[in-house]
């Protein structure tokens, strides 16, 4: 088993890179390998709970069924407050994290890291 590491850092109704990230951890959680993503800048936008976009993928209900199966996320604390996306309002089982304690862990972890931003 291998791991991989997406970084989003594009916004979730701002371009398809949300909806790539999401087929990407998905293919590779169906191969048996574990899956981090961590959310930064624009990119934690992802995970606000109850999004109901209208002419994007809803990427948190995809996002919550790959944790579901396994997949670690966290989001930058910094990125997430500045927006005010606290704890209480996003997908359930989410981390708000940091660049030290998460990302620099899921990156030094990883056998591919892959990030994606516009």
């Amino acid at each position: 088993m291998k791991t991989l590491t997406i970084i989003l850092k594009s916004g979730a109704m701002m371009n398809m890179d949300g909806n790539f990230a999401v087929k990407l951890a998905e293919s590779a959680l169906k191969k048996g390998h574990k899956v981090n993503m961590f959310f930064y800048g624009e990119g934690i936008t992802a995970i606000i709970d109850k999004q109901a976009p209208k002419r994007f993928p809803n990427l948190g209900t995809t996002i919550k069924e790959l944790m579901d199966k396994g997949m670690v996320v966290a989001a930058c604390s910094t990125c997430a407050n500045a927006r005010g996306i606290y704890e209480e309002n996003v997908i359930e089982g989410c981390k708000i994290g940091s660049l030290t304690n998460d990302l620099s862990k899921y990156i030094a972890d990883s056998d591919r890291v892959i990030t994606l931003t516009r």
